[in-house]
């Protein structure tokens, strides 16, 4: 399991449902070098429901854009609102599946 450093969290209204995206330096943390890849997304504040498969959201993707800035996590507002307004998250990847974790 790899992470990255807690990011602040943006709405991009102009995103697609299911999107979300991270600057490649924060995507190096989790040793994704590729623009696109196709996740799971979960999102909440345990590590262990996570382990569970609680807290699916849905399928989705996961960008890496020169655009977004460093340090920034840039979700659609349907992957906001299972945010519960938290302004940071970290992302934890394991295999094709990341957790949005929040406080």
């Amino acid at each position: 399991m790899v992470h990255t450093s807690v990011l602040d969290v943006r709405i991009e209204h102009g995103f697609p449902e299911m999107q979300i995206a991270i600057h490649p330096n924060d995507g190096l943390d989790l040793d994704l070098i590729t623009r696109e890849h196709s996740v799971f997304i979960f999102t909440g504040s345990s590590l262990d429901k996570f382990k569970e498969g609680k807290g699916l959201v849905g399928e989705g993707e996961l960008h890496l854009l020169n655009e977004c800035p460093n340090g920034v996590l840039q979700v659609s507002e349907k992957i906001s609102l299972q945010l519960a307004g938290s302004d940071k998250a970290m992302i934890i990847l394991e295999n094709k599946k990341i957790l949005l974790a929040y406080k």
